[in-house]
């Protein structure tokens, strides 16, 4: 196919619609680092919404027929095209989020190590699974993997790409169809993603994108949906649960997040300093699974912080289209007003700004400086609540015990890192942290990590993405389980044991059966 190298203001799908039906109001897209339109897409009315999942049913059931093998040829040709057309993507991501260019193309090579894990492990995920008959050799249990029919997906704006695209992959892949209701804010790399997979050879129906706000069509498609997929807050996500959950319908929520680090005495400083610089600040700390407190043995503390309030303030914060920038902006000014409405209400309760802690007023109102505090706790904002941006708090501790303490002193239980020479102990501290995933030495490598489940615990979520567990999400487990036929079968055993001789020699197989080994 040819490689697609069109300049972003709307999809051609989104002007075909809007053209033809002027009835639909149009949703602008703006850049929230220059404040310019940079494209839009039509409105989607809620009574529309059935009729597009009616579509995706009836494809589906042609879908569902196709072998995995037809269905890999489509998305390893949009891994290829994706690749091929990286700098429109790049230049999409960037020009309606305000991130860096180094943060856009993280998400488009998320995108792709998607596509490549499922392609190479999906087929083995999904295949029928053989297991331990009720009886050896005159019975047989195996469990199959069947397409639910039609996915809906909510996605959020800070990952407008990767996890819209990333989640319908495997669905896909599994034989379903999918819904998606991307961000109204960040709409176009969701629709390059679909006009991608299209020109891959995805029939339309397949794959479609309904556009609006999530409380007008997220419970619409919730009612007509196999399955719900969630990401965004926990707020949100506790209605959703609510509305699959009075429909009997699976779901998955992936929610906030108040995650820590914990910085042991024997760490290497320069290492960990640069592992917590990429694990606070990427997407300009808009990511869910993001550092927001870190905790450091006290031997440390000092050099720590010294080290790392020199490398924040050479941050370069700002928006290009070249690989130059460190942060970008937040997503809006009234997030960036949130966002340093926690710096505020901490410095007013006493905590100290060790790095930034300002606005940027002559780069924009969604600027933000990548902020440091100390002295904070949970009376503020900044300890308790998600700040979903680039402030973070570093607070000494006595030892290794104060830290898991602190750590998990939060209703969340997204992600964690633990940082030390000694990986044995690390790993011990990283199995104690309440939380669904763990980095040790690392901060952000859950998520390149394609092989292990990914999902929060506590208030952080319910489901996992990622490995089996990601694409079988999207599918009916059945058990299928066969007898010999003659006399009636297996349950006749019971059936026949119509006196106590019988009987007595039914028990004593049972009692001989356990101590079989290759049985068991």
């Amino acid at each position: 196919m040819a490689t697609i190298d069109k300049q972003v203001e709307s999809t051609p799908r989104a002007r075909d619609e809007a053209a033809q039906a002027p009835r639909f109001r149009a949703i602008p897209v703006i850049n929230p680092a220059t404040g310019d339109e940079v494209g839009s897409v039509p409105a989607t009315p809620r009574g529309e919404v059935a009729d597009v999942v009616a579509r995706a049913r009836a494809a589906q059931r042609r879908w569902a027929e196709t072998p995995f093998a037809e269905r890999a040829a489509i998305v390893r040709r949009f891994h290829d095209a994706l690749l091929d057309a990286s700098e429109r993507v790049l230049d999409t991501l960037q020009d309606e989020t305000g991130k860096t260019r180094r943060d856009a193309l993280a998400e488009l090579v998320t995108v792709a190590g998607t596509a490549r894990y499922y392609l190479t492990h999906g087929e083995g995920h999904l295949a029928d699974e053989r297991h331990k008959p009720a009886v050896p050799g005159l019975t047989s249990a195996r469990v199959v993997y069947k397409p639910l029919g039609v996915v809906g997906l909510i996605s959020p704006w800070n990952y407008p790409l990767l996890l819209p695209i990333g989640d319908a992959l495997p669905a896909l892949l599994a034989g379903n169809a999918v819904v998606i209701k991307p961000a109204e804010l960040t709409p176009l790399s969701a629709e390059l993603g679909r006009e991608v997979l299209l020109a891959s050879g995805l029939h339309p129906d397949l794959l479609q994108l309904i556009h609006g706000k999530g409380s007008e069509l997220g419970p619409e498609l919730i009612r007509h949906t196999e399955y719900i997929g969630f990401t965004g807050s926990t707020a949100t996500g506790r209605k959703v649960a609510a509305a699959a959950a009075e429909r009997l319908i699976p779901y998955s929520l992936e929610l906030g997040g108040k995650n820590p680090m914990i910085v042991l005495a024997d760490a290497p400083l320069d290492d960990a300093v640069s592992g917590f610089v990429s694990g606070a600040f990427a997407n300009s700390g808009q990511t869910c699974i993001a550092v927001e407190r870190v905790f450091v043995e006290q031997p440390l503390y000092e050099r720590f912080v010294e080290a790392l309030v020199e490398r924040v303030e050479g941050l370069e914060v700002g928006f290009s289209h070249d690989f130059d920038m460190d942060l970008g902006s937040m997503i809006t000014t009234e997030h960036a007003d949130k966002v340093f409405s926690h710096v505020e209400d901490a410095v007013a309760k006493g905590a100290t700004v060790l790095a930034g802690g300002r606005r940027l007023p002559d780069l924009g109102p969604a600027f933000v400086a990548p902020t440091l505090l100390t002295g904070t706790d949970q009376s503020m904002a900044v300890g308790c609540d998600e700040t979903f941006g680039p402030v973070v708090s570093i607070e000494p501790v006595e030892s290794a015990e104060e830290a898991v303490e602190l750590a998990n002193d939060t209703p969340y239980g997204l992600n964690a890192a633990v940082w030390g020479r000694d990986a044995d102990r690390a790993r011990a501290i990283a199995r104690r942290l309440d939380t669904g995933t763990a980095g040790v030495n690392s901060t952000l490598l859950i998520y390149n990590s394609f092989d292990v489940p990914m999902g929060g615990a506590k208030d952080s979520g319910v489901g996992r993405r990622h490995g089996a567990h990601g694409i079988r999400r999207y599918t009916e487990e059945q058990s299928i389980v066969e007898s010999f036929s003659t006399g009636g079968g297996y349950e006749s055993l019971i059936v026949r044991s119509n006196s106590k001789t019988r009987a007595d020699a039914l028990i004593t197989a049972f009692r001989l059966w356990r101590k079989v080994p290759f049985i068991r």
